[in-house]
């Protein structure tokens, strides 16, 4: 494949890779994936752990988790108002580096909690991990907004969450190897000294691999956009002006809800099953992600659905269809096997109920990626300038940190599992109905040629008789 070619596929998913293969081309292809796979190490093992449940620590530590895990997202809604402000003055590289400190600390303090039963630990790391994942996220959202075209768009957003998932697959196979045929109500602790030392070596890989947004280039030669030097308190004004956008304000649940599904599905693994069931039903979740990203990659760029705002509406439908099944055969499966928090049944594979808990896991899989990749394309959607872009994306993660902070709130005040899903189901679907409005009334044909720092790929998507009109609206708004 030639490396133009694959530069441009890259570039928005693992810049690392990107540099390696324009600077040294002569590298065997499977060392590119093996660099690849090291940057994912970081979020992608601490999506394992968390999936395993209660930290991986035996089912009455879910309390704790919860607490610890409600604290880290509240300081992450916090700093997502800031961090898109944050990447635009140090640039992604530096970013991201800053961005890999917390998660071994947060690991950390749920190993030493297993052993000590201390929680100021966890709560410390949840709080640093807060700062700092949000950081990750949001130059990954700046990367896999600004770098790609809207042609490709969805595409871009879908396989970085599809890579994510393999990522994290990986990381489940290894504590599902581990705790097969464990008979322990706990991972061992093989298992944290594995995911931290892949969790460290993520630096390195920003350190020398991350490249600036200036130097990256188009397949057809062509750069992003133009970079203008901004203060850091001229990009602090420019994040206040997002609260007067009303279309992110309409999107604001739907970002809200984004990851909530996350959130249940770990608890009530935890609480109903035991540790090798729920190394398996978090391998199924992971997998189901990468399924997920497809099946959204495809809905959001394919042509042959249509125009932009017609490929956005058959998206929604789409995912309206599998959130809606997932939360009612929940709600379902709960009034069936109702819980006692005193005395949780944790379930082996083998016991009758794991069957209908395991097609709701690849529902909620599903879910988990579908969701808010459909809201991070409609809100990309809005602009293609890459300044707007971070700020965007800094919002749409800190907001999504809000909502799994009041989940995981909801969790640690032990309420009931229906009350718990009859809120997430509430705050999803509303969501839905927030994204239908936008996508109707604020996605056009294309973006191009309507924002001065922005240069236009050389291949352009001709818009359809739809978006023209809708252009030329926007046009006649601004003049």
């Amino acid at each position: 494949m030639p490396a133009l070619r694959l530069n441009e596929f890259v570039e928005p998913l693992c810049l690392p890779l990107l540099t390696l293969l324009t600077e040294a081309p002569a590298l065997p292809f499977k060392t590119f994936w093996l660099v690849w796979s090291l940057a994912l190490d970081l979020v992608s093992s601490n999506v394992a752990i968390t999936l395993l449940g209660a930290g991986g620590g035996p089912a009455n530590e879910t309390q704790m988790v919860n607490t610890a895990n409600s604290v880290l997202y509240a300081v992450w809604f916090a700093i997502g108002w800031f961090s898109g402000s944050i990447v635009t003055t140090l640039g992604p590289k530096y970013t991201l580096m800053l961005g890999t400190l917390g998660y071994p600390v947060y690991v950390g303090g749920l190993w030493y909690f297993t052993n000590t039963a201390h929680e100021w630990y966890p709560i410390f790391g949840g709080a640093l991990l807060g700062i700092t994942a949000n950081l990750i996220w949001t130059a990954a959202g700046y990367i896999a907004f600004s770098y790609s075209t809207e042609q490709k768009r969805g595409t871009f957003i879908s396989t970085q969450w599809g890579l994510l998932s393999v990522g994290s697959t990986l990381a489940s196979f290894v504590a599902f190897g581990i705790n097969y045929k464990a008979s322990a109500l706990q991972v061992p602790v093989s298992v944290y000294i594995v995911f931290i030392c892949f969790m460290a070596s993520a630096f390195f890989v920003a350190l020398f691999g991350i490249v600036s947004p200036s130097s990256v280039r188009r397949s057809d030669g062509t750069p992003l956009a133009h970079y203008p030097h901004n203060g850091f308190w001229y990009e602090l004004k420019a994040q206040k002006q997002l609260l007067k956008d009303w279309r992110l304000l309409v999107l604001f649940v739907p970002m809200f809800a984004s990851e909530v599904a996350a959130i249940v599905f770990s608890t009530l693994n935890s609480l109903y099953f035991n540790i090798r069931t729920r190394s398996l039903n978090s391998l199924m979740f992971n997998v189901m992600q990468g399924v997920g990203a497809i099946l959204i990659s495809f809905l959001l760029d394919s042509k042959m659905i249509g125009g932009r705002r017609t490929r956005g509406l058959v998206a929604i439908a789409v995912v309206s269809a599998i959130v809606v099944g997932g939360w009612v055969g929940l709600t379902v499966w709960l009034y069936k096997h109702p819980l006692n928090l005193l005395d949780p049944p944790l379930w082996d594979w083998t016991d009758a109920p794991f069957g209908g808990f395991m097609v709701l896991n690849l529902m909620f899989g599903t879910n988990m990626v579908i969701y808010q990749v459909l809201v991070q394309w409609i809100i990309a959607s809005l602009t293609n300038d890459p300044e707007q872009l971070a700020r965007f994306a800094g919002m749409a993660k800190g907001v999504l940190a809000g909502g799994i902070a009041c989940s995981f709130g909801t969790e640690a005040a032990e309420l009931s599992q229906l009350r718990i899903v009859a809120y997430n189901f509430t705050i999803q679907a509303v969501g839905l109905l927030c994204m239908t409005y936008i996508g109707w009334t604020c996605v056009t044909a294309t973006n191009y040629r309507l924002e001065k720092n922005v240069i236009p790929p050389a291949e352009m998507e001709t818009p359809d008789k739809e978006g023209e009109e809708v252009e030329l609206g926007i046009n006649q708004d601004r003049t």
